[in-house]
């Protein structure tokens, strides 16, 4: 074909037609030859340099016009055929929701769910009970009773999910102690599990939600001693006897002192990787004796009576007994994964 003889309106009628017919292989063919690095377009224009220079801004204006509505033109069959394909495909996969299943699959406890009814049976025995709370809080259970300053950075934006009104998404499940301990009474055994909320990047250990179990235990002559057996107990009854349990000094406000429960993870077996942040060691709660403060803003007498509480992370918890390398994971709700852990 040649640049200067070429009737591009007839040449564009005579292509339309043969598109038009054309389809699978016999379409991608004509679109490569007329389109493609070496197609006639592209040799079309490689003779704009023979014109003379006076024809060649209207024959390079044709030519681009041409070019235009071809590209125009096999788009436009190109999504019509894939709209077609994809109408095909939802009538051949129509399912009616209205019907019923016609999986037998019966459904399996969530390991979250698993994990804290296992550390409920442990408790069970030692006769603490099982208390709820509210996951939308104010800040004086939330901050104020917990002894957390106005000016701690737990209480900034950055940090913390407020609501309009100027509730809290609760950042802990020790919340509940707060609620718990207002009620007074001795002896106090209380274990709490719930969604806690934290506005934080998320990475292979963080979630901006994830879920804690509280406990509490008011009574007189309690030591530090007692907490630490007590986490002891519990995290080797979830993980077997051989797991490695270690605690580290920590602070938190509401408790003196305080520590760190950690495990060995159970993923790189203490060697270092994501999940466990190149340590070897998960650290899946915080504990410690009641504070001062706390225990003085509720009316028990801080010389006579002792307490301690820990909240542990059962995100973390189940993410280690099911070889779970990212807490994301347990919140996808892919079923491949979930139905390979979950019992």
């Amino acid at each position: 074909m040649k640049l200067g003889d070429t009737n591009f309106v007839e040449v564009f009628e005579n292509v339309s037609q043969e598109v038009i017919a054309a389809s699978g292989q016999q379409f991608q063919a004509l679109k490569v030859a007329w389109l493609g690095k070496e197609g006639t377009v592209k040799e079309l224009f490689k003779q704009l340099r023979d014109i003379p220079q006076d024809q060649k801004p209207t024959v390079a204006a044709a030519l681009n016009e041409f070019k235009t509505k071809l590209e125009g033109l096999f788009e436009r069959i190109e999504k019509s055929v894939a709209e077609q394909t994809l109408l095909e495909k939802l009538r051949k996969e129509f399912l009616d929701p209205t019907l019923p299943s016609k999986t037998t699959t019966l459904g399996r406890v969530h390991p979250i769910t698993s994990v804290e009814r296992q550390i409920a049976s442990i408790l069970a025995p030692f006769g603490f009970q099982n208390v709820l709370g509210p996951e939308v809080e104010t800040d004086y259970f939330c901050f104020d009773s917990l002894n957390i300053p106005p000016h701690h950075p737990a209480r900034d934006l950055q940090d913390t999910f407020y609501t309009d009104t100027g509730a809290v998404l609760r950042t802990h499940t020790t919340s509940v102690q707060a609620r718990v301990l207002k009620q007074g009474g001795l002896p106090i055994k209380v274990a709490s599990f719930g969604k806690v909320y934290r506005n934080e990047t998320e990475d292979a250990s963080h979630q901006a939600m994830f879920h804690q179990f509280e406990l509490v235990w008011l009574e007189q002559g309690l030591t530090l001693a007692n907490l630490m057996a007590l986490i002891t107990h519990i995290l080797k009854s979830v993980y077997g006897k051989r797991r490695k349990v270690g605690f580290v000094p920590k602070f938190y406000p509401y408790t003196e002192p305080s520590i760190g429960a950690q495990i060995q993870c159970s993923l790189c077996h203490g060697t270092g990787c994501p999940a466990c942040g190149g340590s070897g060691w998960v650290t899946i709660g915080g504990a410690g004796m009641i504070h001062r403060n706390v225990l003085a803003e509720f009316g028990y007498n801080p010389d006579e009576v002792s307490g301690f509480a820990f909240g542990l992370g059962t995100s973390r918890l189940a993410g280690q007994l099911y070889d779970i390398p990212k807490l994301k994971t347990l919140y996808d709700n892919d079923l491949r994964i979930l139905s390979k852990v979950a019992r």
